[in-house]
C-alpha cells in the first residue's frame, strides 16, 4: 500500500506537469486540476504510442519523462508552484465531512489496488500486453501469437509508463489512481453544490455512492474504468459549458471525447457530444478548431499504425478498407472471423467449443440466463429510456442532457452492431443514474447517507469479495486473503494459479500455463506466453500456427499455415 501510494504521488505529479504544460501549448485558459491531470494523462498516452512504435517502454523512457519535466520545472517554475498551492488551498477549505470522507475513500481505493484481482481479462492478456510494450514495444504480428494482444488499448499503453517492471511486477495500479481521482472529482463538485446550489455539480457529487461499482476494476489495468472516469469529466464540462460559444471549450471536450476513443474503440460514438457541440455554435471560426483537427488525426494516425503493427488491420477489430492492403505480419483472415464474425467467443462468455455462427439476439438471450448482473443492467437500461426524459424536462440544461442522452442511444445501436458487452455503456447507465438520483436527494443529511452508505457497502465487497460478473469459473485463481506484507507492497499483478514449462512449436519457442488452465489464459508467464491448448486447438480448426518472423522476438510474428496429409 505504501509503495502504491508513492506511485500515485508520483503519477500525479507527472501528469500535472504534462497537462500544465500541454495547456501551455495549445494556449487554453486555466483549467482546473482534474482536466489538467487528465489532459497530462493525454499527452503522455500520445508520447508513449510514439516511442513504442520505435522501442521498448522501459527505463530510458522514464528517464526520459523525468529530463522532460526538470525542463517544464525551469521554464514554469513560479505557474507551477501557484497551481499546486491552489490544490492543495482548495482541499483545505473542504468541510471536515468531505475531507473524512475522501481520505476514507482514498484508503479503500488504495487497499483495493494492493489486492489481487480475479478478472478474467487480466490473466488472458491485459499483463501480457503490458509486458511486451515493457520489453519490445508495438510488435509486428503479435496477434498472430494470441489474437487478444491486437486489442492494445492506449490505457494499457500508458499502464506501461508506469509498472516499473524493471524494478518489480507487482504495480499496475494507474486504475486506482483514475478512480480516486474520480472520487476526489465529484468530492469538489459536492462542495460545489452545498456552497452554491449548482444542480449539476450535485448530480457528479454523487458519484461515490455508486463506486462499488467500478472498485473490482481498480487493482487491474482495465480500460473500462478510465472511459467512465474521464466520461464523467466530459460530460460535467459539457453540461456546465453547452451553452457558451467558446473555442477552448470545444478543444477541451474533443481531446477528452479523443482520449476516451484511444483508450476503447468502442466508445466510438462519445464523438458525437464535440461534434454536436460544434454544429451547435456555427459562429467560431474554422481557424480556430485546428488544433483540435490536427491531435484528431494524430489520434487516428497512431490508431491505425498501432493496428497494423500488431495485426495488420487499420481499424481492428473492424476489418473496414482490409481488404485493399496486404500486410506482412497481419493475422490471417481465417483466425479473425473465427474471434470477431462467427461466434465472438470469448467476449459473450459462451462455449469455447461453440463456433457455429450466432445472432445478436442469441447473443443477448444468453448474457440475460447467465448474469443477474446483465438483468439488473437491463432493468437500469429500461428505467433510463422511460424515466430519465422526465427528468431531462425539468432540469434547466436541457440541450446538453438530451445531447448525452442521443449519444447513449447511438451508443447502445452501435455496441448491439458490434460488440453488445453492457459493461462498455456503465458510464452512461451511472451518469444518468446519478441523473435520476440527483431529484430525490437534495438534502445535506440525504446526501451524506448515500455517500457513507455506498463507502460501506464498497467496504463490504472489499472484505467480503463476491462475484458480479467478472470473475471466471472456468480459470484457477488463488484464493483472496490479506496479509501484513500488503501494506508495504502490493501483491503481485498475476493472480493466475499455475504453472509455466517451455514448449516448442516449429520456429516457436514458448511459455504454457499447465494442462489445467483454461484455454485462453497467459498470466504473467515470461515472453513469449501462450497456452499450448491455444496452440493446437487453432491449428485442428482453422489450419494454423504462430511462428516467429526471424531469430529474435523483435521481428514479431506470423501465422504458418499447416499442411494436412
Amino acid at each position: 500500500m505504501l509503495l502504491i501510494l508513492l506511485i500515485w504521488c508520483y503519477l500525479g505529479v507527472t501528469f500535472i506537469n504534462f497537462g500544465f504544460a500541454f495547456n501551455k501549448f495549445l494556449k487554453l485558459k486555466e483549467l482546473d486540476a482534474f482536466l489538467t491531470i487528465v489532459f497530462g494523462m493525454f499527452c503522455l498516452t500520445i508520447i508513449a504510442s510514439v516511442w513504442a512504435i520505435f522501442g521498448r517502454i522501459n527505463y530510458e523512457f522514464q528517464l526520459f519523462l523525468l529530463l522532460i519535466q526538470l525542463l517544464i520545472f525551469l521554464r514554469y517554475k513560479g505557474e507551477l508552484r501557484h497551481f499546486y498551492s491552489a490544490i492543495f488551498h482548495h482541499f483545505r477549505t473542504l468541510s471536515s465531512k468531505l475531507k473524512y470522507f475522501l481520505i476514507l475513500s482514498s484508503g479503500l481505493v488504495l487497499f483495493q489496488s494492493s489486492s489481487s484481482s480475479s478478472y478474467v481479462d487480466n490473466e488472458t492478456y491485459y499483463l501480457q500486453t503490458i509486458k511486451w510494450l515493457n520489453e519490445y514495444g508495438l510488435v509486428p504480428g503479435l496477434a498472430n501469437l494470441h489474437v487478444f494482444l491486437g486489442q492494445t488499448s492506449g490505457w494499457h499503453i500508458l499502464q506501461s509508463v508506469f509498472t516499473f517492471s524493471y524494478f518489480t511486477n507487482n504495480c499496475n495500479d494507474l486504475n486506482g489512481f483514475c478512480l480516486l481521482l474520480g472520487i476526489a472529482f465529484s468530492i469538489t463538485q459536492l462542495d460545489n453544490y452545498f456552497k452554491k446550489g449548482n444542480l449539476h455539480s450535485l448530480l457528479i457529487g454523487l458519484f461515490p455512492s455508486l463506486v462499488v461499482l467500478l472498485l473490482p476494476f481498480s487493482s487491474v489495468p482495465s480500460p473500462d474504468l478510465a472511459v467512465i472516469v474521464i466520461s464523467l469529466l466530459l460530460f460535467s464540462f459539457f453540461i456546465r459549458n453547452d451553452e457558451i460559444s467558446n473555442p477552448n471549450s470545444l478543444t477541451i471536450l474533443a481531446f477528452l471525447a479523443l482520449f476516451i476513443v484511444y483508450i476503447k474503440i468502442s466508445a466510438l460514438p462519445i464523438l458525437l457530444v464535440p461534434l454536436l457541440y460544434f454544429i451547435l455554435h456555427t459562429d467560431k471560426k474554422l481557424r480556430k478548431t485546428i488544433p483540435t483537427l490536427f491531435f484528431g488525426i494524430m489520434v487516428l494516425i497512431l490508431f491505425v499504425v498501432k493496428n497494423i503493427i500488431l495485426t495488420g488491420y487499420p481499424f481492428y477489430p473492424s476489418s473496414l478498407i482490409t481488404h485493399f492492403f496486404a500486410f506482412e505480419n497481419a493475422i490471417p483472415n481465417a483466425l479473425y472471423e473465427f474471434w470477431w464474425s462467427p461466434s465472438k467467443n470469448y467476449g459473450f462468455v459462451l462455449s469455447q467449443n461453440q463456433s457455429s455462427p450466432i445472432s445478436t439476439f442469441e447473443i443477448l438471450l444468453q448474457w440475460i440466463s447467465e448474469s443477474w448482473v446483465i438483468r439488473s443492467i437491463i432493468l437500469i437500461l429500461l428505467s433510463c429510456f422511460i424515466l430519465v426524459p422526465f427528468a431531462i424536462s425539468k432540469s434547466k440544461n436541457k440541450t446538453a442532457f438530451w445531447i448525452i442522452y442521443v449519444t447513449m442511444i447511438v451508443q447502445i445501436v452501435f455496441l448491439i452492431l458490434t460488440a453488445p458487452q453492457f459493461r462498455f455503456l456503465l458510464s452512461f447507465l451511472m451518469f444518468f443514474g446519478l441523473t435520476l438520483l440527483s431529484f430525490v436527494l437534495v438534502k445535506n443529511t440525504p446526501i451524506y447517507i448515500s455517500l457513507y452508505i455506498g463507502l460501506f457497502v464498497a467496504i463490504l465487497y472489499v472484505t467480503f469479495p463476491i462475484a458480479i460478473g467478472i470473475n471466471h469459473n472456468r480459470v484457477d485463481f488463488y484464493p483472496k486473503s490479506i496479509s501484513l506484507s500488503q501494506i508495504v507492497i502490493p501483491k503481485s499483478n498475476s493472480n493466475l494459479r499455475t504453472t509455466f514449462s517451455k514448449k516448442t512449436k516449429g520456429n516457436l519457442q514458448y511459455y504454457s500455463p499447465d494442462e489445467h488452465s483454461y484455454i485462453w489464459v497467459t498470466g504473467d508467464g515470461k515472453l513469449p506466453c501462450v497456452n499450448r491448448k491455444q496452440i493446437d486447438y487453432f491449428e485442428m480448426k482453422i489450419g494454423y500456427i504462430p511462428q516467429l518472423n526471424g531469430p529474435t522476438l523483435a521481428e514479431g510474428f506470423c501465422s504458418k499455415k499447416v499442411t494436412r496429409p
